[in-house]
């Protein structure tokens, strides 16, 4: 299935900054909230920094169960240069460990160590690639589960000729389909990763010279979601593009990009809309979410 056909099946495309949806009420699940924020970019700049520290004042307000970063924690480490490279996961570390609530990670393509040609580490090195993700914050790909919901944080990235590129791989793969044959398919499932597996972007801001309707940006797409099949995937939460969306394809499942912490490229704004991040409230098997852009007061 490619991109035109599946936006055939898009309902609802939403770039409003408050948006809800619900589906029909499944018993004896217990209400909670959780933040997805994305695309932080944190670097060592006293301005980069502190507009941070406001995005985790603002989280540490809501009181939510928990938060999933959304991939691009650091600005960045594809360049090499061991030390640097640990000065910025350090320092995300450090910052996010102010907020009150778990942290569950995604892997970036900025977190990739040392694949880009200048790069004076190569893969020989022990960080190379997902290594340095991994010394910090543990496995790329994981779940977990919350008040009946099942939680799948996915690794969406792999790297061929010093560049990056999104795909899941045959092993990852393999791996899933294990997890969800213990998850029952009345479970609510979300699925988190980088790069989106659908997305409208191209066709809204297309690039001019080039094919804006090119294909999956993630090559076994196709085969992930197949993975899915009879169960309840719910919501897959994306990063990457620093813009929001909200695709509900075959009003099963919805498809949200959200937005960016930082801006682009880093803390310097974005093209795309205010930075900020996206606050879920969760009852049984519904759930709403609203932008929040963590500058402005809380009301």
């Amino acid at each position: 299935m490619n991109v035109r056909q599946l936006i055939s099946f898009v309902l609802i495309f939403c770039g409003s900054l408050g948006y809800g949806f619900s589906q029909s009420a499944q018993s004896g699940k217990t209400d909670f909230s959780f933040v997805f924020m994305t695309d932080v970019h944190i670097r060592p700049d006293s301005a980069v920094v502190a507009a941070f520290n406001r995005a985790i004042d603002t989280i540490n307000k809501l009181d939510v169960d928990f938060v999933i970063s959304g991939g691009d924690q650091v600005y960045d480490v594809m360049r090499g240069n061991k030390a640097k490279s640990d000065t910025l996961f350090t320092l995300y570390k450090t910052l996010s460990g102010r907020i009150k609530v778990p942290v569950h990670n995604t892997v970036g393509n900025h977190e990739l160590f040392g694949i880009y040609p200048e790069s004076v580490e190569d893969s020989t090195h022990a960080d190379y690639k997902y290594g340095m993700f991994r010394r910090y914050f543990g496995d790329t790909y994981y779940a977990f589960d919350h008040k009946g919901w099942h939680f799948i944080v996915l690794n969406a990235l792999d790297v061929a000729d010093q560049k990056y590129f999104g795909q899941i791989g045959t092993e990852q793969l393999r791996w899933l389909q294990r997890d969800l044959a213990a998850v029952s398919p009345e479970t609510p499932i979300v699925v988190t990763l980088h790069i989106p597996l659908v997305s409208v972007f191209n066709q809204v801001y297309p690039r001019p010279g080039q094919n804006n309707d090119d294909g999956p940006g993630i090559v076994d797409r196709d085969e992930l979601l197949a993975a899915f099949k009879g169960h309840k995937l719910k919501l897959v939460l994306q990063g990457h593009l620093h813009w929001l969306e909200d695709l509900n394809v075959e009003s099963r499942t919805h498809f949200i990009t959200g937005g960016s912490v930082a801006g682009r490229p880093t803390w310097r704004g974005t093209n795309f809309g205010p930075r900020g991040f996206l606050l879920f409230d969760v009852k049984d098997d519904r759930f709403s979410w609203e932008y929040i852009k963590y500058e402005q007061p809380m009301n």
